[in-house]
């Protein structure tokens, strides 16, 4: 999760989407065509903080061996835009790596 919101901060829309595909009814080209659009609605304040994002490990609840489910409390600090709509995301363990699945 941490990965993902600094690659978000950075606009690294490679990495985005490697994390956050999965999530995406049409993949990985549905993320590439709507994570940019996400990109420009960011202020430069809320990419700063997704730069230094931390979560709170204690808080990530474990779903099994393979998934978590991160609460909106285990992140900080966030972009002004996730207050408005908290958003509890879902990890998968997959071919090696942590993704967003929900």
């Amino acid at each position: 999760m941490e990965e993902y919101h600094h690659a978000l901060g950075n606009k690294d829309l490679d990495t985005v989407c490697r994390i956050t595909a999965p999530a995406f009814d049409g993949g990985m080209k549905e993320c590439r065509s709507l994570t940019p659009i996400q990109f420009e609605m960011f202020t430069p304040a809320d990419l700063k903080n997704l730069k230094v994002t931390r979560v709170d490990r204690a808080k990530v609840k474990s779903q099994g061996p393979d998934q978590v489910i991160v609460p909106p409390g285990a992140i900080a600090p966030k972009a002004t835009i996730m207050d408005g709509d908290p958003k509890i995301f879902t990890m998968g363990w997959r071919e090696g790596t942590w993704v967003i699945i929900k």
